[in-house]
């Protein structure tokens, strides 16, 4: 049983669910809080303003229909991985393909059932969060471009988390949440050349990067278009921006040393841990307090990368 579980840890790619956590968090707390009229500078929310106690089904939805997305990857890769990587867990036996397609087809019955039911999140939103999921698992070795599906993945995640409780989803939201999908492509563009060990095209890579730095240049755009921020919010945006920038500079350069082994994989974690903090960029314009929460996830994923691998 332990093994059984410890493998589902694994090809569920636990060590990301704390991206998810953020993604959720931010999201939810910045549809909540952001002002109606687009353009408006937005105000200083303090943490205390949210009912909390509505994030929490929220929360472990998300984690299910995540976590079922990772384990129906495996099962759809079968057949590749049979051929290409019998390491895996599926063709090396350490679980079969049948334990793994009911593993991944319950965990996403059972995070759709807590979103829709207990969250209350919007249901044509949770059925295309659903819809691109699968999608993504069947199609991402078959389509160069399903790295776009893979980002409108987590565009979907914010959409549904931005509906919890019913709310109506401001267009604010729908920048941030393209932006967040943006920066999860460029990831994608890395990481899918992980297994031939090389680092994509000239072209792939200046699109990966220009995605990558996306969220920094919306932060700075907002920041020209809300000149009138008070200097603790200028402050933090300018202190997480650049920490964001580092990161995503770091593992560009990581994954540029091909001569490492494992290059590619390591940048593309950093990269994945590196979620948390695009989520605190943007909430930073909102709720100041909750950069600290989205650091620390930052952090876990770290933690957690060094026993179940991201990628």
């Amino acid at each position: 049983m332990s093994s059984v579980f410890t493998l589902t840890l694994t090809l569920s790619r636990v060590s990301n669910l704390p991206t998810v956590w953020t993604n959720c968090m931010v999201a939810w707390a910045i549809n909540q809080s952001v002002e109606k009229i687009v353009g408006q500078t937005p105000a200083w929310h303090d943490p205390s303003f949210f009912d909390w106690s509505a994030l929490g089904w929220l929360l472990v939805g998300a984690s299910f229909v995540y976590a079922g997305g990772c384990v129906l990857n495996d099962a759809f890769d079968y057949e590749y991985d049979q051929k290409y990587n019998p390491i895996r867990p599926i063709p090396s036996g350490a679980i079969s393909c049948s334990t793994v397609w009911g593993i991944g087809l319950g965990f996403l019955f059972v995070g759709s059932a807590f979103l829709i039911g207990m969250s209350s999140c919007s249901f044509p939103l949770v059925v295309c969060l659903i819809t691109a999921v699968c999608l993504y698992d069947w199609i991402h070795k078959k389509w160069s471009g399903s790295v776009w599906i893979m980002g409108s993945c987590r565009t979907f995640l914010w959409l549904v988390a931005a509906s919890a409780g019913g709310m109506q989803i401001l267009d604010q939201l729908f920048v941030c949440s393209l932006c967040v999908g943006g920066y999860v492509v460029g990831i994608s563009l890395f990481a899918r050349n992980e297994s031939k060990g090389k680092a994509p095209s000239d072209l792939s890579s200046r699109l990966a990067i220009f995605l990558l730095f996306a969220p920094c240049l919306l932060a700075l755009c907002l920041l020209i278009l809300w000149n009138h921020l008070d200097p603790t919010r200028v402050f933090l945006l300018n202190c997480i921006g650049l920490y964001l920038g580092w990161i995503v500079i770091n593992a560009i350069l990581t994954m540029r040393n091909s001569n490492e082994y494992g290059a590619i994989g390591k940048g593309v974690s950093r990269l994945l841990a590196g979620i948390c903090i695009v989520d605190a960029l943007a909430v930073s314009f909102f709720i100041p307090s909750l950069i600290a929460p989205c650091c620390l996830a930052q952090f876990f994923a770290q933690i957690l990368q060094k026993k179940f691998a991201a990628t």
